[in-house]
């Protein structure tokens, strides 16, 4: 097998990972395969030929410097005086570790042959395919009238008790394999975007996995999805120009037909329906608590961890561990670990990101891709911490890494970007790109 192949074959079986269960010890399947296939690589000497471009070196010190603080926590612990214990350690780490060895893991593939775009496309298949399964799970489980498969627990929760992805269910949010609706909402929206980009010219593939995801964020009920990741798909859709009125023809048959169904009676009741009109505006006086879900407004869930914090260490936060509460919050999350530095310090990774995007932006597919990812997590980030999530971390970081910082972007590289022929186009460039920055 190529090098290309063989980078192929990696990136598509890491994706694939993200989506397995609870191994023995409540490792997960994704840490397995990233940590794993980092650790092949450098024993293999992939790390002298390691591709990252300025952005990517940006990323991988801002968010060095992130894991850094936090770890002074663990080493000088700040007197925690409050009634909030400790969180676990070992998962903390591996939230702040894991998005650097992901990057330098693609740039090791990249500088040791692979192809970043084949290798784009086929995280995107992966990610396309596995979350529109997901959603088939997510909507036979209307019926099942609270028994779940037990199987289900391997994926939700490591050891015995009652998962988040329990409860919501009780409220008609189905999630499928993911213990967060808010997590899967954010996947949700990574593979329609995925879809925009991967079928922009194969409207038959584009209205049948558009259609899956559609369903699997409104069965989630993920405010993530219907506000943000949904809205940004279809600005998408509208502005590319290749394939734009066969796309929007398969959306809307998709939607006549769904809607065809259930006038039937062909779909199953769901008591979700009730839970999901309450985003209908004008339906309750705290407008603020009902678009962040209660995160932010007048009865905030986060002022209570921030409180704890600003009390305990507010410049360098409690460290990596955290804290046994919720911080469903990028920013919280970052406050916790690392106080004040750490909220600086996690802006400065998207707005690195962003400028990235901004600075080596073109017409072609894969910027306009990169440009709906980035706005995608920075918006989530309210709602769910993007970057460090549970799966969603594995499958965002590859995405953004092959995008945006596998490649070198200084500045002598964008004054020499070449105009590039059908004859000369080299292998891998997008079919239909004029152009490429090198």
């Amino acid at each position: 097998m190529t090098d290309a192949g063989r980078g192929r074959l990696a990136a598509a079986l890491i994706a694939f990972a993200a989506f397995g269960p609870y191994l023995a010890a409540g490792v997960r399947t994704e840490q397995l395969a990233v940590y794993g296939t980092a650790g092949l690589l450098l024993l293999a000497g992939a790390w002298t030929r390691m591709r990252l471009g300025d952005a990517g070196i940006w990323v991988v010190a801002l968010q060095g410097s992130v894991l850094a603080v936090a770890l002074i926590g663990v080493v000088i612990p700040p007197v925690n005086l409050t009634l909030y214990a400790s969180g676990n350690l070992v998962a903390g780490v591996d939230n702040l570790l894991l998005p650097i060895v992901v990057i330098l893991l693609v740039g090791m593939m990249v500088g040791a042959g692979a192809d970043r775009l084949v290798m784009i496309r086929s995280v995107c298949a992966v990610t396309v395919w596995t979350m529109s399964a997901n959603a088939v799970l997510a909507f036979t489980s209307i019926d099942s009238g609270g028994e779940q498969p037990a199987i289900l627990t391997t994926f939700r929760l490591f050891g015995d008790g009652e998962s988040v992805a329990d409860r919501a269910e009780q409220l008609g949010r189905y999630s499928g394999i993911f213990n967060q609706p808010a997590e899967a909402g954010l996947l949700y929206s990574v593979a329609l975007l995925a879809a925009v980009y991967l079928y922009r010219e194969q409207a038959v593939k584009f209205a049948l996995t558009a259609s899956l995801l559609t369903v699997g964020g409104i069965l989630a009920v993920s405010k993530v999805f219907l506000l943000i990741g949904m809205p940004v798909a279809l600005w998408q859709v509208f502005r590319n120009r290749g394939g734009r009125w066969r796309r929007i023809a398969a959306v809307s048959t998709a939607v006549v037909a769904a809607a065809v169904l259930g006038q039937l009676g062909r779909l199953p009741e769901w008591t979700g329906s009730d839970y999901i009109l309450r985003l209908i505006p004008g339906t309750g006086s705290d407008t603020v608590g009902l678009y962040t879900g209660g995160r932010f407004g007048q009865q905030s869930t986060l002022s209570d961890v921030i409180d704890a914090v600003a009390y305990i260490s507010p410049t360098m936060g409690v460290g990596a561990a955290g804290l046994q509460m919720p911080y469903d919050n990028a920013w919280v999350e970052a406050f916790v670990v690392g106080g004040v530095l750490g909220v600086l310090l996690h802006s400065a990774v998207l707005v690195a990101l962003a400028a990235s995007w901004w600075l080596n932006r073109s017409a072609g597919p894969e910027s306009a891709f990169a440009g709906g990812l980035i706005l995608v997590v920075a918006c989530a980030s309210a709602g769910v911490p993007a970057l460090t999530a549970n799966r969603c971390a594995t499958v965002v970081w590859l995405l953004l890494s092959l995008l945006l910082l596998a490649r070198p972007f200084t500045g002598r590289h964008r004054k020499a970007a070449t105009v590039l022929t059908r004859e000369h186009r080299p292998l891998g460039l997008a079919h239909g790109s004029a152009t490429f920055r090198t």
